[in-house]
């Protein structure tokens, strides 16, 4: 699906090296974007994403802790001073980080697992904004089903990080509608990517995709498919929702 609007548009997708990241990278790249490509700790990761990008279109590669407010905005500032602006800006960075349930999770833990999920959403967007403002743009937040059903064993944390993704998503839209800034949200359910070979045993995953009416576990593609979607013109009318990709493990009426 070729989306004409999306040609030259300037797109930062963070934590691009792995999964989710990658493919939105690459389908961006393919509709003529120049792409951010962001990594943290896994530079050959980010440096293959980079190498992908750059077979079909152009982008830059940047490096940051985005639960650091100092290196976030630097990270803006670099990909605006190498792409002459921002148009729309993915939020993927985030992790599970461990399971760690509550009677016993460290304050160390939860206050990385917010940081990680959510304050980096937070601050990338507080920093992006007045450049959003000039190219009335728009963000990709990137929740998870964990937000609504609490997640598994010991993602409880995780899950509550994730659920105030989706809060701070509705809050965003509000407060950046008057500048013609659209935010909006996509909640995978399990996808088929490094993040669940970690935290997912390979009887979990069987299970869960014997559970999902569709009857398999999500492709990063999937989740990058609608990530397109909501940053394109097709989308124009929207914000403040999510748009669910989870093979029906969770509807809504």
């Amino acid at each position: 699906m070729i989306y004409a609007d999306l040609k030259g548009k300037k797109v930062l997708v963070t934590g691009s090296s792995s999964g989710i990241g990658v493919a939105a990278a690459k389908m961006f790249a393919e509709q003529g974007c120049f792409v951010g490509v962001h990594y943290f700790r896994t530079p050959q990761g980010g440096e293959k994403t980079l190498a992908e990008v750059k077979k079909i279109s152009n982008g830059c590669l940047l490096k940051a802790d985005l639960r650091d407010k100092k290196q976030i905005t630097k990270m803006i500032q670099d990909f605006v001073k190498q792409a002459g602006g921002i148009d729309v800006l993915v939020n993927n960075a985030g992790s599970l980080i461990a399971r760690q349930f509550f009677a016993d999770a460290t304050e160390e833990y939860f206050d990385d697992a917010f940081a990680t999920n959510v304050k980096s959403a937070f601050l990338a967007a507080q920093a992006a904004l007045e450049h959003l403002k000039k190219s009335k743009g728009c963000i990709v937040n990137i929740g998870s089903i964990a937000g609504h059903n609490g997640g598994a064993g010991g993602g409880g944390i995780y899950a509550s990080a994730k659920a105030a993704v989706a809060t701070m998503t509705i809050a965003m839209a509000k407060e950046f509608a008057p500048f013609g800034i659209r935010v909006n949200s996509v909640m995978p359910g399990l996808i088929e990517t490094r993040f669940h070979e970690q935290f997912s045993t390979p009887e979990r995953r069987k299970q869960v995709a014997a559970e999902t009416p569709l009857g398999r576990n999500g492709r990063a593609e999937d989740v990058a498919k609608a990530i397109l979607f909501l940053a394109s013109d097709a989308a124009g009318f929207i914000t403040g929702e999510y748009i669910a990709v989870n093979g029906g493990l969770y509807m809504r009426a």
